[in-house]
């Protein structure tokens, strides 16, 4: 006892210190780093979106989770010597305020993306680019509304049924590996973690800043990453993507792209490979395109070969 209660007082100390050091490092980085776009009100809170070029069709990417708009700005540029493109970030992703409720659904955020784009009076036809779960959002968002999707570029794309599938390798594979993610993240003391990076003790923080963001955008990409509102918005995602299961919609005729890392490792990769084919066969107008030195993070290792699969998929539409 006499052990104990000194040491759960040093304790409870440290974690209010670092709570404190938190709150007031955010609150500083709020202040350092403002939007690179604008905020648009979709009745009551705001999403950011970026825009650049002009044209029709407009480009709609949607990041994978928890990814703000900064990871895609050397894409957005590349795209806006074709056409219009925009990004956004997800309901409290980046600079965009959290959802009026916890619940969240692939539906939902189908559903902001419409109110944004109508918002911000992007006209439609849209091409959407969907990376990881921004696929899917862009595949419900076409089952909403068909009539307003030119065509669509799937890269990396998460597959509805995944989950599942991959739980059928065994129990590593399945709803095992989102609990374990959702845990690490969940657990992480923030303000801890923030120091540390501050004294140069996480290895590859740094470096993976420079090959994810351009430079100037360094500060806020690194405020985001460790910031408490990132944290949630990972692993309130993360639990919604292990209750997807239903299968992908069709997608007509539409002009699709689908564009694949080309390898990968683990007893899951030939199954994530076999998704990715369904993928390419939602529409009757696809092509299946490979990223053979890139990792799922396909913008970031090939950015040029993202945005080349853009450019020809706009003309494609056009046409």
């Amino acid at each position: 006892m006499r052990l104990a209660i000194p040491a759960a007082a040093t304790v409870a100390t440290a974690g209010m210190a670092s709570f404190t050091y938190q709150k007031i490092a955010e609150a500083r980085d709020r202040r350092r780093y403002p939007p690179p776009g604008r905020l648009v009100d979709i009745g009551g809170r705001r999403l950011h979106l970026v825009t650049a070029g002009e044209g029709s069709p407009a480009v709609v990417i949607i990041p994978a989770l928890g990814e703000s708009v900064l990871g895609w700005l050397r894409v957005l540029d590349g795209v806006a010597a074709e056409t219009q493109a925009c990004v956004y970030d997800r309901a409290e992703i980046g600079w965009s305020d959290p959802p009026p409720h916890w619940w969240r659904t692939y539906d939902l955020m189908a559903a902001d993306l419409r109110a944004l784009l109508s918002a911000a009076c992007i006209p439609a036809p849209y091409v959407l680019v969907g990376h990881s779960i921004g696929g899917i959002v862009a595949r419900r968002f076409y089952a909403q509304h068909p009539d307003l999707v030119a065509g669509m570029l799937l890269v990396d794309s998460s597959h509805e049924q995944q989950v599942r599938r991959f739980a059928e390798l065994g129990w590593r594979s399945g709803p095992y590996r989102y609990a374990r993610e959702v845990a690490r993240r969940q657990t992480r003391i923030l303000g801890m973690r923030r120091l540390a990076v501050a004294l140069g003790l996480v290895r590859g923080f740094e470096a993976d800043i420079a090959r994810e963001v351009p430079p100037e955008y360094a500060g806020a990409q690194r405020a985001l990453l460790l910031s408490s509102p990132q944290r949630h918005v990972n692993v309130r995602e993360l639990v919604m993507a292990t209750r997807t299961w239903g299968a992908p919609p069709q997608l007509g005729s539409i002009p699709l792209t689908v564009l694949t890392r080309a390898s990968g490792t683990g007893e899951s990769w030939p199954v994530w490979g076999q998704m990715q084919d369904e993928l390419a066969a939602l529409s009757t107008d696809s092509e299946h395109l490979y990223a053979e030195t890139a990792g799922h993070y396909v913008h970031r290792d090939e950015p040029d070969l993202v945005i080349q699969a853009i450019r020809d998929l706009v003309r494609r539409c056009r046409r």
